[in-house]
């Protein structure tokens, strides 16, 4: 397997997107967000399904990197 580097000097390299709707369409619960609303980061931890869901579903569409780029502190 090429190195990251290697890969992106050769082609484009396509990134997911839209993980915030991704999220919002699976309607997860307060519950979920730990009391947290709004708070996508903290379902990694509290509904792992559902970020592995995505990050799949982003894959099998063609993205070569699936990530989570937290714009959220949890305080």
């Amino acid at each position: 397997m090429p190195s990251f580097l290697q890969t992106v000097s050769d082609r484009v390299v396509i990134y997911d997107g839209a993980m915030g709707t991704s999220v919002q369409v699976r309607n997860p619960s307060v519950d979920d967000f730990w009391g947290k609303e709004g708070c996508n980061e903290l379902l990694v931890l509290s509904r792992p399904d559902i970020i592995k869901e995505i990050h799949a579903s982003f894959l099998s569409v063609g993205c070569d990197v699936a990530g989570r780029s937290a714009r959220h502190r949890v305080r």
